[in-house]
């Protein structure tokens, strides 16, 4: 394994890394991370440890600390203390990244104490070369309680609007391959995600709570690789079983998934190839779930079918057409690194899962791209870290801007667009996001995109400013809210219980919304690890409905450390 040590030619390099990825948080300050060079390229010769953190000493100002509506506005002052940073270990056995920001605040007003994270880790782990392997991951993070819960720029406004959210996957698997370049895998994954909404009001503003949920996997492949010529096949065979369990009183939601399918992919040239795959779903929903979802609608055949293309050594595109669970869809996703700066990726798909697994799933190709890149590290590349750590750190990307927690099992639809640029002065990243969630006894269609801009104005000043928007319209079936209030989070015990009334009620606290943050900011470096900033930010949401509506104004500065 040879002598663990740190790196000193490497090492601030992949402080930087880090930095530039912890800046990237939607609900975190932009202020922290202040970097020529953010993508400075990484060279492993021996073992690697890197690390890099700061702390952040700040005040500000809130003038609608609960995101009310007009009138009801309440104001607040903070004082807080924000630790960021993360680090990278990596052995020819053992790759761990940890990412992540922890706010510790305190609102003067109210007196109250208050604690914000978003923290990522994954690690994989070697068991024996070319046959075993050990996937670990985990997150921890405050996200919203349903699509229309209220958020801001301001990580601490409208605590009562969100839940933290604590998830881990562990994933022991059998990966071999073989001479002729072909593989096989054989792989069990456990996940769990815990959702602690204590003292939240998402039952009151959304009509549903959100349910801690498990989920048992199983996946065994097989890949021709480059075996048959300019054929490439991949046979699988994966199931699943998922459950949310039912608090207070909401029942249990969950499902039981089996396909078999086959991948293929036929080049026509060394740039371009046919590509698609055929399968059979085979789905059991469980719990409530089968009330709002027909087992016979979601199981059948499926199919997709279009083309893979890399027209340049930078690019790579695929697009594929098909059917699954009952309608039509996109599977795409593309890549195009304009220049070694410059990056434009896409991505589409369809799923049939809980928003609960959705958090875990986020790890699933994380841990072989964390295991790839220390491979090619150690064969002697010079590569960027931030893919791998953005991965790592899911909830800082861009395109889950407004990332929310609700119950039930859903048929979604999803796609994202990301351009990214990093200049000698300029940084700059836009990403824009779709969904649309069938979950059967409602259906939420979100949209959205945000636009992040920064750039060294002098040697020690800095100024940044960013624009993001969200769109969310969600709409339910009165006959089903009063055929099933239980699931809508409706208290069915209650003497003055009447379903008509309460499902009328409920529909006022749904419809569509638009949400606006701006933010403006600049810092001064003082010192070599010492820099002081100043921000102000103005959120507004607007909607057809004036219950849904609220705007806020907060204030931000202080003085950011690195160490």
């Amino acid at each position: 394994m040879g002598k663990k040590k740190s790196n000193p030619a490497v090492t601030p390099r992949m402080k930087t890394a880090l930095l530039a990825s912890a800046s990237l948080g939607v609900f975190a300050t932009a202020s922290l991370a202040q970097v020529d060079n953010p993508d400075a390229p990484l060279q492993m010769r021996t073992d690697y440890f890197g690390y890099a953190v700061s702390a952040s000493g700040r005040v500000g100002y809130s003038d609608n600390i609960n995101l009310q509506r007009s009138g009801l506005e309440e104001d607040e002052f903070v004082l807080s203390t924000l630790f960021s940073g993360g680090a990278i270990y990596s052995t020819p056995r053992v790759t761990a990244l940890i990412m992540g920001d922890l706010d510790f605040s305190y609102l003067i007003n109210q007196s109250d104490f208050a604690i914000n994270q978003n923290i990522a880790a994954t690690s994989t782990f070697t068991g024996v070369e070319n046959w075993l392997y050990f996937d670990l991951s985990g997150s921890t993070s405050r996200q919203l309680l349903g699509d229309q819960a209220r958020f801001s720029g301001n990580i601490n406004a409208g605590r009562n609007q969100r839940a933290n959210v604590h998830s881990y996957s562990a994933s022991p698997y059998v990966f071999h391959e073989f001479a002729d370049d072909s593989s096989a895998e054989l792989r069990y994954r456990f996940s769990q995600v815990f959702v602690d909404e204590t003292n939240s009001l998402s039952s009151f503003f959304t009509g549903n709570s959100v349910n801690d949920s498990i989920t048992h996997e199983v996946l065994a492949q097989y890949d021709t690789g480059r075996k048959l010529g300019r054929a490439r096949l991949a046979l699988n065979a994966y199931g699943s079983d998922t459950t949310e369990d039912g608090i207070s009183i909401f029942p249990d939601i969950g499902y039981r998934q089996g396909y078999l399918s086959a991948d293929m992919q036929f080049s026509l040239t060394d740039r371009f190839a046919l590509s698609g795959g055929i399968g059979y779903d085979e789905v059991e929903t469980q719990g409530a779930a089968a009330a709002f979802f027909s087992d016979s609608d979601l199981s059948g055949f499926f199919w997709r079918a279009g083309f893979t293309a890399r027209p340049g050594p930078r690019s790579s595109v695929r697009i594929e057409y098909g059917e699954r669970y009952g309608d039509d869809f996109i599977d795409a996703s593309a890549r195009y690194q304009i220049s070694q700066r410059f990056v434009f990726s896409a991505g589409a798909s369809r799923s049939f899962r809980t928003r609960a697994q959705s958090v875990s799933s986020q790890f699933r190709t994380t841990q072989r791209e964390t295991l790839e890149f220390a491979d090619r590290l150690r064969e002697g590349q010079e590569l960027s870290a931030r893919s791998v750590i953005e991965a790592a750190n899911w909830f800082s990307s861009g395109r889950n801007f407004g990332n929310a927690q609700t119950n039930g099992v859903s048929v979604s639809d999803s796609a994202f667009a990301s351009l990214t640029g990093d200049f000698d002065l300029t940084e700059l990243s836009l990403n824009g996001f779709y969904s649309e969630d069938d979950f059967g006894y409602r259906q939420i269609e979100t949209y959205g995109g945000s636009l992040n801009l920064r750039r060294r104005m002098a040697r020690r000043l800095t100024g940044y400013t960013s624009v993001q928007y969200r769109r969310a319209d969600t709409t339910f079936d009165a006959a089903s809210c009063i055929a099933n209030p239980l699931i809508f989070g409706l208290d069915t015990m209650d003497p003055l219980f009447d379903p008509v009334t309460s499902c009328a009620s409920l529909a006022a606290q749904n419809g569509v919304t638009h949400t606006v943050i701006g933010q403006i900011g600049a810092s001064y470096r003082i010192y070599q690890n010492a820099s002081v900033f100043a921000e102000i930010s103005h959120t507004e949401r607007f909607s057809p409905n004036a219950l849904l509506e609220y705007d806020e104004n907060n204030i931000l500065a202080g003085i950011t450390v690195d160490f």
